[in-house]
């Protein structure tokens, strides 16, 4: 049995370190480079062992000919400067994973830049205005929730707040939150978990740097938790900073100079017509929470609410209230 692994490791090493899509290895030539290690093998038996490591998991390529078969290793191309120089910054950037954790994912990215990696650690021009959080459960709450989403199966977590001195305010005296996964969504610098709240009866938000000792239950996933890849898409969409509101179909009338505004909010193929030389109309989806609002008046006297009548009349409101703070 040991030599059966250790041959199995023998064909495994040959293959990564041998083989490629343009230079595939024969049966025959597999088998020599055993012999060689002191290993025999016999070629009936290679196939076998091949199909071994295949169903374990590794990317072994077989391709047939006339005469033989043919096998090699495929090999993941290798991340370029640029692209490992986005990770990082993107792990830099992200203010939910923390300062310690942040370290070690920039040292992991560096070391796969080779002969480069200084480069990548001690060249960075580019700043972040984030604030680094401390929850340190991070990574363990992100594969319970992912496994807990495969499973289809419910989750308990305990959420809290921080007061004036960072310390942490569990909900709700400490109360186990039970809810049925549905996805993890990045938002503005923020991780959250959209998710299905049974004793609600409603889909919430919860971020994931503020929940703790997440655990799968045994409670499979309520129906209404079953949600399309369409209606997820269309609600990030929809929401401004991950707070859930009335959906309303809405036209924005709004000046040629926020047009790159509404793209980056609401995508580049949201319906847009021009009114005249300096505006445009928008047909968009609005969630109307309290930051919806305060996104739209960051715009004031370059976009205005068309229709409907009452988010029009809302818009008044929430405009008074603006006046008398």
């Amino acid at each position: 049995m040991e030599n059966t692994k250790l041959k199995l490791l023998r064909i495994l090493d040959i293959l990564q370190k041998e083989s490629s899509k343009s230079k595939p290895l024969t049966t025959q030539q597999i088998c020599e480079k055993l012999d060689k290690m002191g290993m025999h093998c016999e070629r009936r038996t290679l196939y076998k062992d091949i199909k071994l490591l295949k169903d374990c998991g590794y990317d072994i390529e077989v391709m047939t000919s006339k005469t033989a078969n043919l096998y090699y290793y495929k090999k993941v191309p290798a991340l370029s400067f640029a692209e490992l120089k986005i990770l990082i910054d993107a792990a830099e950037a992200a203010s939910f994973i923390s300062e310690e954790q942040t370290a070690e994912i920039v040292a992991k990215l560096a070391a796969l830049g080779g002969s480069r990696k200084s480069e990548l650690l001690n060249g960075n021009l580019i700043h972040f205005n984030s604030q680094k959080h401390n929850n340190c459960d991070l990574y363990e709450t992100i594969t319970t929730i992912e496994t807990a989403i495969q499973r289809k199966l419910r989750i308990s977590f305990y959420y809290f707040d921080l007061d004036e001195h960072a310390e942490r305010i569990y909900r709700h005296n400490k109360k186990l939150y039970a809810v049925d996964p549905v996805v993890l969504i990045h938002n503005h610098d923020n991780y959250y978990l959209r998710c299905y709240n049974p004793e609600h009866d409603q889909m919430r938000n919860y971020r994931i740097d503020r929940m703790t000792d997440a655990e799968i239950t045994d409670i499979p996933m309520d129906e209404k938790a079953d949600v399309s890849e369409n209606e997820i898409t269309e609600y990030i969409a929809q929401s401004f900073k991950m707070y859930s509101g009335r959906t309303v179909e809405t036209l924005l009338e709004f000046k040629n100079e926020l047009l790159d505004v509404i793209f980056d909010k609401f995508g580049e193929n949201t319906p847009i017509v021009r009114k005249n030389d300096d505006a445009c109309i928008a047909t968009v989806v609005v969630q109307t929470s309290p930051t919806f609002w305060g996104w739209y008046f960051q715009f004031p006297d370059k976009m205005k609410i068309c229709s409907p009548d009452c988010l029009v009349e809302e818009c008044e409101k929430w405009r008074g209230l603006r006046y008398e703070g």
